[in-house]
């Protein structure tokens, strides 16, 4: 599946891969989801408040004691984690008092099923209010985004369906089957209510988080976030905003320039070729209006002197363009004779010296004022052998000048290759190191006021220099910038179908261990057991055990988590095809060997049993074939930020669940 530049802060504005009215989409994902999680959510609670009265009225307390603890457990959670967080107290008591912010949380914690009514009808007044506005109307933005707004709540309906519904599936299936075939009605009619509801409720909050993570990582909101990660989520996206704008605008620019820059290119490199195709046929043999015998004088490694002898010859030009294609280099090319070398031996051809290289040694001195007028003569004169012109060159400093010449050349050779060594890496910086434009870089005037701009680099100065306004330089660097993937948001349809996978999961999941807990109670702890083990072995692996006590606490919590569903929350897997096809395989293998024990070894008093045994495997063949339609049609598509590197990890990174 190819990767797109988005995001993932809201839901996603088509269905099926088609788009749709800002209206539908207002009606797909805030109104039709809100209302039925507010009756889902009051159902639940309703029927588990009457299931404990029941189980007390039927003289079965711990039965009732247990249902209603599961009812009261989420919210105490929740307030434990939100007091424990350091990021949800500084926001809680940011506007209001320490005092204050926990008396309005312990209001929460005492009539928490009234604030998630309230929570959920205030979404749903907004949803709605939002379609009384014209499409892209900054009215309507600031409706959905007073419906998207975080609070605690959300927090308390995820712990909710892992603490309280999960739990008591396992605990209302286990007293249905250990009752004998006279049960009572009512007891049994608020059971099957119960263990619909705890399913519907565990399998939303499943399709809701179980790719939550790498979702967050490319705009999506935790949605118990504090106001501070909420902006610090918008920056992010508004970063990557403005790094594709620029990313595209330097692409136009640079189409731009090959086009208007180089608008005879093609004519030109036509032109080239020609000339080379052309260059590579002349005849050598051709009648050269000039000749010249030279005999050069290379110098190799100061050493060994290597003799070229070369004729060159100067052919008259010749135009090989058309009359009408005619360019710069064509009038350049015709202006200038073609000089061209071969190298022959001239033995019978008188030679003329020519010296093509510069000397290496500088010219001597001029001779000192206490020279003599002329150098003594060694021997006189004859008649066979006249006396030599005088040496001018030749002074009384010569063996001075000759013996320093030996120990000052190595020197000016080094010297030498040294300013070469020089040239070379400013000419490469400059061609290849991209700099700052200039506007980012200024030099502070002695005029401006310091009071007003505030250096990012200082000058580093010795300790008691004063700090002139000429050592103050302001730059003003880019980041570095990174790519960040992720998924976007399930639409509609995929949210649907991927609801109904989990559901099948769920009841496949929850049928299995709800039964063998009957027949084998020990054996089935040993199973949840290394179960659980396997998961925290599996955190472990993941995360390279680099974490803080906090999240290792909170990987404790995820591991039970891990027990019913897969969700990938508060970790990023690195391979999510590997996590997902491990567990499903570890899990169908745990479901079916459980299964098979206890039908093929036990004796039925019920139908109850063969009933279950029928749903474990419909809700199986159920749920591989919507994972297989969900990942193969309805998966959401892979997207990435380009966001600045920081320093630093962002603070939501090493933050407990709350």
């Amino acid at each position: 599946m190819t990767t797109e530049l988005g995001h993932a802060a809201s839901p996603p504005a088509h269905i099926l891969g088609y788009a749709i009215r800002s209206r539908t989409r207002i009606y797909v994902s805030y109104i039709i989801p809100t209302c039925l999680a507010l009756l889902v959510y009051m159902l639940q609670t309703s029927t588990d408040l009457a299931l404990s009265y029941q189980h007390f009225r039927r003289h079965e307390p711990g039965y009732g004691a247990g249902t209603l603890v599961l009812v009261l457990l989420p919210p105490l959670l929740t307030y434990v984690l939100v007091l424990s967080s350091r990021e949800q107290r500084s926001s809680a008591t940011a506007t209001r008092s320490k005092c204050m912010g926990c008396s309005l949380g312990l209001l929460q914690l005492l009539f928490f099923p009234f604030a998630v009514v309230y929570r959920f009808t205030m979404r749903l007044f907004w949803s709605v209010e939002a379609l009384y506005h014209a499409d892209d109307d900054v009215e309507r933005m600031k409706c959905l985004g007073n419906v998207t707004q975080t609070s605690n709540i959300e927090l308390y309906l995820l712990i909710q369906a892992y603490a309280q519904a999960a739990p008591q599936i396992i605990l209302q299936m286990y007293h249905m089957l250990v009752q004998d075939i006279f049960r009572n009605y009512e007891t049994t009619t608020l059971q099957s209510m119960c263990l619909v509801f705890a399913a519907i409720d565990l399998a939303g909050i499943t399709t809701s988080y179980h790719r939550i993570e790498s979702q967050r990582r490319v705009g999506r909101n935790y949605p118990w976030a504090t106001p501070q990660q909420v902006e610090a989520q918008r920056c992010r996206l508004e970063q990557n905003e403005r790094l594709c704008g620029e990313a595209e605008r330097r692409k136009r620019e640079s189409e731009r320039s090959l086009a208007t820059s180089f608008p005879q290119s093609e004519k030109i490199m036509a032109n080239f070729h020609a000339r080379q195709e052309s260059g590579s046929q002349i005849d050598t043999s051709a009648v050269g209006s000039h000749e010249l015998h030279v005999a050069g004088h290379d110098e190799v490694d100061n050493d060994a002197v290597e003799k070229l002898e070369i004729i060159a010859m100067l052919h008259p030009p010749t135009s090989t363009t058309a009359p009408g294609n005619v360019t710069d280099d064509d009038k350049m090319h015709q202006a200038r004779p073609k000089l061209h070398l071969r190298r022959e031996e001239l033995k019978h051809l008188d030679s003329i010296e020519v010296l093509d290289t510069v000397p290496e040694t500088p010219a001597p001195p001029p001779p000192p004022a206490t020279a003599p007028a002329a150098l003594p003569m060694l021997r006189l004169p004859t008649e066979n052998d006249p006396p030599a012109a005088p040496d001018l060159r030749r002074t009384a400093s010569d063996a001075e000048y000759r013996r320093s010449k030996r120990i000052t050349r190595p020197l000016s050779q080094l010297e030498t290759f040294k300013d070469m060594l020089l040239v070379n890496a400013q000419l490469y910086i400059k061609d290849h190191v991209p700099r700052p434009p200039k506007l980012l870089i200024g030099r502070v005037d002695e005029e401006s006021n310091s009071d007003e701009r505030t250096p990012l680099v200082v000058a580093q100065t010795p300790k008691g220099t004063p700090l002139t306004p000429k050592d103050v330089v302001d730059f003003y660097f880019p980041r570095p910038t990174k790519i960040v993937n992720g998924i976007q948001q399930d639409d509609f349809a995929g949210r649907t179908v991927a609801f109904f996978g989990w559901i099948a999961f769920i009841t496949m999941r929850m049928l299995s261990l709800a039964t063998f807990c009957v027949f084998y109670p020990r054996a089935f702890f040993i199973v949840v057991g290394v179960h659980y083990a396997l998961m925290l072995a599996a955190l472990a692996l993941e995360t390279r055990c680099r974490v803080s006590w906090s999240r290792c606490l909170f990987y404790l919590l995820l591991g039970y988590i891990y027990i019913f569903v897969l969700i990938e929350l508060r970790v990023c897997f690195k391979s999510i095809r590997r996590w997902y096809i491990s567990y499903l395989v570890l899990v169908l293998a745990e479901n079916i060997t459980m299964t098979a024990i206890w039908y093929g070894n036990e004796q039925f008093e019920s139908w109850w049993f063969g009933f279950i045994w029928e749903w474990i495997v419909y809700s199986g063949v159920l749920f591989l074939a919507t994972i297989v339609v969900y990942y193969c049609i309805l998966r959401p598509k892979d997207v990435t930020l380009i966001v600045e590197e920081d320093e630093a990890p962002p603070q939501q990174s090493e933050q407990s669940v709350a």
